[in-house]
């Protein structure tokens, strides 16, 4: 065993949940804040709030990806994301974009209350001479 590892002792510290205020006892190395700790202890949590909390921050990683993904600019990646955020407002029902020179987006929630973007590329064979 190398001189140069250091072992750390596993620590229990205990967070809340921030939801339901349940004490969670979590396994540590190293201090934690208790910001951290209560943070920890929300994730570890399954009361109703705290799993839809959950819900709700992987439906927006997973928007911010696909967003990401497809829009390359930053202004537009941007744009798009305050799109949804006004629509989850209820600010707005839709919205509908038309990207120079044949892309329209079209970003709605449904009565489900999902989040959809739609992008439709429009190929017209016209030709002016």
């Amino acid at each position: 065993m190398s001189d140069n590892v250091e072992i750390t002792e596993k620590k229990e510290q205990i967070g809340t949940c921030l939801y339901c205020g349940q004490e969670r006892h979590i396994q540590t190395i190293g201090e934690l804040s208790p910001a951290e700790l209560d943070a920890m202890a929300t994730d570890m949590c399954l009361c109703i709030d705290a799993v839809n909390a959950k819900r709700k921050k992987a439906r927006e990683e997973k928007i911010k990806e696909f967003v990401k993904k497809k829009f390359i600019t930053p202004e537009m990646c941007d744009y798009i994301h305050l799109s949804i955020e006004l629509l989850n407002d209820k600010c707005f029902e839709e919205f509908q974009i038309k990207q120079y020179p044949d892309k329209v987006v079209k970003i709605w929630i449904d009565n489900d209350d999902f989040l959809h973007i739609r992008i439709k590329k429009t190929e017209d064979d016209e030709l002016k001479a």
